[in-house]
């Protein structure tokens, strides 16, 4: 297979419904593996942002990987509401989003930032936690790892106690 037929397939969404369902029961064990079980996802189809949520168990194992919205060149939108529900009915304990920029720079906006604390505190109401927001573009950015969810972590605590 060359390169140009590898890229057709990988765009074709072959491979993204393989990796949504052989990922599941599996474990992410750090930002760089789920950006490696995204980017193949977020091939299939990269003209829009768009936001997925891992939704995973008390074991951290994945349930299930499945897309929240389909927004436009620079945005996306995110109802909380939806990741609630979905979080609810799949009994996860806790969520990964990753969303995409079509930019390729993966540095948060405010907007990122203020989905992220909005989805956190929705998700400690009912008892499941957010472990990381993750932006893919040329490489990735976790708000877990650069220190974002820690520090938004215990305004998120104090705003449901």
């Amino acid at each position: 297979m060359n390169k140009e037929q590898f890229w057709n397939e990988l765009k074709s969404g072959a491979f993204s419904s393989m990796v949504r369902e052989s990922s599941k029961g599996m474990r992410l064990l750090s930002p760089e593996g789920v950006y490696h079980v995204m980017k193949p996802i977020f091939a299939e189809r990269d003209d829009i942002e768009r936001l997925y949520c891992i939704f995973m168990n008390a074991r951290n194992r994945i349930i299930a990987i499945e897309n929240m919205s389909d927004g436009t060149v620079d945005h996306a939108v995110i109802y909380p509401r939806e990741i609630i529900k979905r979080t609810i009915a799949l009994n996860a304990t806790s969520v990964i989003m990753v969303h995409n920029h079509l930019s390729g720079d993966t540095t948060p906006s405010r907007d990122d930032k203020k989905i992220t604390v909005k989805i956190g505190v929705s998700l400690l109401s009912i008892g499941a936690h957010l472990h990381d927001h993750i932006i893919v573009g040329d490489d990735y950015h976790s708000m877990a790892d650069s220190g974002i969810i820690g520090e938004i972590r215990p305004r998120m605590r104090e705003l449901i106690s």
